[in-house]
C-alpha cells in the first residue's frame, strides 16, 4: 500500500483510469526547484512570508496572478480586487459554504457532476436526497430545466438576508468532471440573469478552464458575465474557484477565487480569513517565484501538449475498437472522457464482477479479470441515471500506458455486449 500519496501504485502494470491527477512525468519539479531556489536566496525580503500574511494574500503575488490570467483567459477585466487566495478549491468551498449559505439554502447540482464535492455539501448538513438535481446535455447545464426548477422551489421560500444566499448552485461549467463538456456562452448568460432574479449563489469550480486542449479555446468563464457583480448589494452571484492542482501540482495546496470585489472585500473581514492570515502564506511565495521566472508559463505549456497528445490517443483507440453500441464525446479540454454503455447497464457492477475473479457473475457472465479500473458513473449523481456510464483520466499515466488500459477496457465491454 503506498502511504505517500492519496493514490495506490502498487502495482506498475495497472491502469487505474479513475485518478484525476497529473502523474509522475508531469510534475513540475524542475519549475518548484528554480523557483525554491530564487525565493529563499531573497530571505531579505521574503522572510515575510514567514508570517501572518494578508487576509486576501500577498499583493506581489494577486498582481502576479491577475497579469497571468489576463492573459491566458484573454480578458483585460481581471482585477486584482476581485481576487483572493485560497489553500486549494476543495477548502474554498468548504468555507463558501460557511460564509454565504444557512441550513434554509437550498442546493442545486448538474447531473452528473463531481461527486467529492457532494461529500463536501453532506458535510455541510446539506442531505444528498434534498439536492435539486438539473440534467446536462451536449452544450451543458439544461437552464430551460434549472428556469422552471427555480421558479417552483422560489414559491413560498423567504429571501435569505444579509450575505447569504437562498440557493447554491455547484457547477463545472468548462471541461465538467465527469463529462468533459462545457456550458455554452449563452446559457452562461441565462444562469447569471436566473441567479439574479432567484437569489442564487453560482459557485463554479473553474479548475479546467486553463487546460483547453483542442485550437478551440472554451466559454468565456461565468463569473466574466457577472461583471462588477450587479446583483446582491455589490456581492455578485458567481464565484469563480480556481486552483494550482491542476496547473502546477496538488500537493502545493493552493488557489484562488475570483468573484465581485464586494465579496472579496467581505472575505478579508471574516473569521476565516483574518484568524490565520493568508492561507498557505508560504506555498504562495514559491508559485509567486515561478510565475516571475516564467515557470507557469512554461509548465502550462507543456501540460497543454502533452494532454492533448494522451487525449487523442486514447480517443483514437476508443472510436476504432469500443463495441458498437458504447458511446462517448470527444473532449476539447481538461482531464476526462465521459464513455456510456447502453442504457440498463451498470458499470459499477462489470467492474466488481471483472475484478473478483470469476467469483461475481455479471448478468450471468463471468468475465475476464482486467488490471484496469475506472470511476463508475453511479459515483458522480445523487440519483439514478448515471449508472450505464463510467469516467476515464488522461492525466495520470503516460500514453502508451493510457492506449493499453484502453485496450483492457475494450476487451472487458466487448465481453459483456
Amino acid at each position: 500500500m503506498n502511504t505517500k500519496t492519496l493514490f495506490s501504485t502498487d502495482d506498475p502494470d495497472f491502469v487505474a483510469f479513475q485518478y484525476g491527477a497529473p502523474g509522475k512525468e508531469v510534475m513540475p519539479t524542475a519549475v518548484m526547484t528554480a523557483a525554491s531556489t530564487a525565493f529563499w536566496s531573497a530571505i531579505e525580503t521574503n522572510y515575510t512570508y514567514l508570517q501572518y500574511g494578508p487576509a486576501l494574500g500577498d499583493i506581489d503575488f494577486l498582481t502576479s496572478l491577475q497579469s497571468f490570467l489576463k492573459t491566458h483567459y484573454n480578458d483585460a477585466s481581471v482585477h486584482t480586487d476581485s481576487l483572493a487566495l485560497t489553500s486549494g478549491a476543495s477548502q474554498s468551498f468548504s468555507n463558501i459554504l460557511t460564509l454565504f449559505t444557512t441550513e434554509s439554502t437550498k442546493v442545486i447540482i448538474e447531473n452528473p457532476t463531481y461527486f467529492l464535492a457532494l461529500n463536501v455539501l453532506e458535510d455541510h448538513g446539506f442531505k444528498k436526497d434534498a439536492f435539486l438535481n438539473v440534467p446536462t446535455d451536449e452544450d451543458g447545464l439544461d437552464v430551460g430545466y434549472l428556469e422552471k426548477l427555480l421558479e417552483r422551489e422560489s414559491v413560498g421560500m423567504t429571501k435569505a438576508e444579509g450575505r447569504k444566499y437562498s440557493f447554491l448552485m455547484y457547477l463545472v461549467p468548462t471541461y465538467s468532471n465527469p463529462t468533459g463538456r462545457s456550458t455554452s456562452e449563452a446559457r452562461r448568460e441565462r444562469i447569471v440573469a436566473l441567479a439574479r432574479k432567484y437569489d442564487v449563489l453560482v459557485v463554479c469550480d473553474d479548475v479546467y478552464q486553463l487546460l483547453p486542449l483542442t485550437e478551440t479555446q472554451p466559454p468565456r468563464r461565468l463569473v466574466y458575465f457577472d461583471g462588477e457583480g450587479r446583483g446582491k448589494n455589490g456581492y455578485g452571484n458567481v464565484i469563480s474557484n480556481n486552483s494550482f492542482s491542476k496547473l502546477l501540482a496538488p500537493g502545493l495546496r493552493l488557489g484562488w477565487i475570483e468573484a465581485a470585489p464586494g465579496l472579496i472585500s467581505y472575505l478579508g473581514t471574516s473569521g476565516i480569513m483574518n484568524s490565520g492570515g493568508s492561507p498557505n502564506h508560504v506555498t504562495s511565495g514559491l508559485v509567486l517565484s515561478a510565475m516571475q521566472l516564467g515557470g507557469l508559463d512554461s509548465h502550462l505549456s507543456m501540460l497543454k501538449e502533452v494532454y492533448s497528445e494522451r487525449m487523442n490517443a486514447m480517443c483514437d483507440y476508443l472510436e476504432q475498437n469500443l463495441p458498437n453500441l458504447v458511446k462517448f464525446q470527444r473532449p476539447k479540454g481538461g482531464f476526462f472522457i465521459w464513455v456510456c454503455l447502453p442504457e440498463g447497464h451498470d458499470a459499477f457492477e462489470i467492474q466488481r464482477a471483472a475484478q473478483s475473479g470469476g467469483s461475481v457473475l455479471y448478468r450471468g457472465k463471468r468475465l475476464p479479470s482486467v488490471k484496469m479500473s475506472y470511476a463508475p458513473g453511479r459515483l458522480f449523481s445523487a440519483i439514478p441515471g448515471s449508472e450505464n456510464c463510467l469516467r476515464l483520466t488522461f492525466a495520470f499515466y503516460e500514453k502508451e500506458k493510457l492506449v493499453e488500459g484502453c485496450e483492457r477496457l475494450c476487451v472487458l465491454l466487448k465481453q459483456v455486449l
